[in-house]
Order: structure tokens, then C-alpha cells, then sequence
């Protein structure tokens, strides 16, 4: 009896409690799973705008020509890019000995017009500066020049009745510096380019006239000389001058008569030969 009390005590619990669990909520991986809860709202008013979208380029876009490079003002030049380049000088004299037979024929004398030769020796101690030794004889009995005389002779002798007071210039020997300071280039008929440079020159020495001999036999007379002129250098050994020279000496050509200042001016034409024949630029 007791056993039976026992089965029956059982039956009330457990019928009622396995009723229960039937009707408690379980895990259901079938359903997918409840949407979460709502965030705090993003507040659209921090964030920044955004960006307009680049349209990608067109065609013919790709094809138009760039933009014209405008030239540079004088501010975006360089200093180094200011300074001129200086081309070198094609011709040198820098220890170089010159020989120039001269031709000369004076200009200024109103009644003997002489023709004369020469001949200059110089050495060339810079490109620009050299010390030379000129010589000149303009005597024809000495086999060097001519006289030629001029109508004014004449019509002096006639309108004066008396002698013509100036000086017969014989020869001469000078001692002189010659300064280039100018040197430039020249094109010649568009074919070819010619180097040249101006000169002067200034010297003292000795000249020769007809008192310097017998009868009067007084000597050389001292005298100065100053001129100038070009010389072309169509070779690297040669030159082609034309100067202008004015020699100043006192003489007496009559013995009654108070010696005074003699003025020749001599028109001079030559040529120049360089020793050695060639040179080479020197660098510093």
C-alpha cells in the first residue's frame, strides 16, 4: 500500500513540472536574431560637407595644347646669367718680336713732298704694350727715299725773291712705346672675319736734315714723335697697318735766322711680321 501511495505522490510532482518546462521560452537558432537596440543618432551637423565629385577628363580635354611659357623678367636672371661672355682675341702679341717695313710719304709740307721707307722692331711685353725702334730715311742720294718738289716752289721763290725757310728732312730714329687699347673683329665682303685693333704711339730720338751735313755739318737734331693708327691681322703672323705720325724737332735752316719747331706729318703704310709665327692662349 505504501508502494502505491509512493507512485501516486510522484505522478502529482512530476506531471505538473514537465508541463511547466514544455511551456518555458528556449533558444531557437532557427529565427535570425532580434534586432539590437537603437544607438544615439549621429548628429549630421559635425560632420564636414562632403566633397564634389572631379569629373573625370574629357577627350578633348586631353588633347588641348599647354598653356604659352611666358618670358622671364629681368628679377628671375641670375647675376652670373647678367654677365657677358668675352670671346677670346684671335690674334696675340704677348712675347712676340714684330718686324714692319714701312712705306711714308709726308703730308704737310707745302713745297717738297717726301716719300720715304722705314723699318720698326718691337717686342711686345703685353698684348697690349711694346717697345719698339723705328727708323726712316726719306734722302735720295742715299738710296732710301725721294723729294719731290711742288709748284709752290716756284711761285714762292718768284713772289718772295728769297729763300724758302724750312727744314729738308733726311732721316730719322725714333725710341717709342705703341699702346693698343682698342681690339675688335670686322666681317670682310660676309665671308670672313678680320681682327684688328687701334694704336698709339709716342717716342723721342734723333732726325737727320740738311743742316746735319756738310756745309753746316751740325748733327742730328732731337726730336719727338707722337701718331697712331690700325693694323688688320688677316694671319697669326701678319699685319696690315696705316697710321698717321707727326715728328716735332727744332732747326735752323738759315743761319741768319732764329732756329724754330718743326712739324712733319708722315702718312704710313706697312706690313708686320710676327716672330714667332704662332701662339698659344695663356691661362692665369
Amino acid at each position: 500500500m505504501r508502494k502505491h501511495l509512493a507512485y501516486a505522490w510522484l505522478l502529482v510532482v512530476v506531471v505538473p513540472l514537465s508541463g511547466a518546462a514544455q511551456d518555458l521560452p528556449g533558444l531557437d537558432l532557427s529565427q535570425p536574431p532580434p534586432p539590437a537596440k537603437d544607438a544615439d543618432p549621429v548628429r549630421t551637423d559635425d560632420l564636414p560637407p562632403p566633397k564634389p565629385a572631379t569629373p573625370p577628363p574629357s577627350e578633348g580635354a586631353a588633347k588641348a595644347e599647354p598653356a604659352p611659357v611666358l618670358p622671364f623678367s629681368e628679377k628671375d636672371v641670375a647675376l652670373g646669367d647678367k654677365v657677358k661672355a668675352v670671346q677670346r682675341k684671335g690674334f696675340m702679341k704677348r712675347g712676340r718680336f714684330e718686324i714692319a717695313p714701312m712705306f711714308s710719304a709726308t703730308v704737310n709740307d707745302a713745297f717738297y713732298q717726301k716719300l720715304g721707307v722705314g723699318l720698326r722692331l718691337a717686342y711686345s711685353v703685353h698684348d697690349s704694350f711694346a717697345i719698339a725702334v723705328r727708323g726712316a730715311c726719306y734722302r735720295e742720294d742715299w738710296g732710301c727715299g725721294t723729294s719731290l718738289r711742288t709748284d709752290n716752289v716756284r711761285e714762292g721763290k718768284l713772289a718772295f725773291q728769297s729763300q724758302l725757310l724750312t727744314s729738308d728732312l733726311y732721316g730719322q730714329a725714333m725710341l717709342a712705346g705703341v699702346w693698343s687699347p682698342i681690339y675688335g673683329k670686322a666681317a670682310f665682303l660676309n665671308q670672313s672675319i678680320i681682327h684688328f685693333d687701334l694704336f698709339l704711339t709716342a717716342g723721342f730720338g734723333a732726325v737727320w736734315t740738311a743742316t746735319s751735313v756738310a756745309p753746316r755739318n751740325e748733327g742730328p737734331h732731337l726730336a719727338t714723335d707722337l701718331g697712331g693708327g690700325v693694323r688688320f691681322y688677316p694671319r697669326e703672323w701678319m699685319a696690315f697697318e696705316l697710321g698717321m705720325l707727326a715728328t716735332l724737332y727744332p732747326d735752323q735752316p738759315v743761319a741768319s735766322v732764329p732756329s724754330t719747331l718743326q712739324k712733319v706729318f708722315t702718312a704710313n703704310v706697312g706690313f708686320s711680321f710676327f716672330f714667332p709665327t704662332t701662339f698659344e692662349y695663356v691661362h692665369p
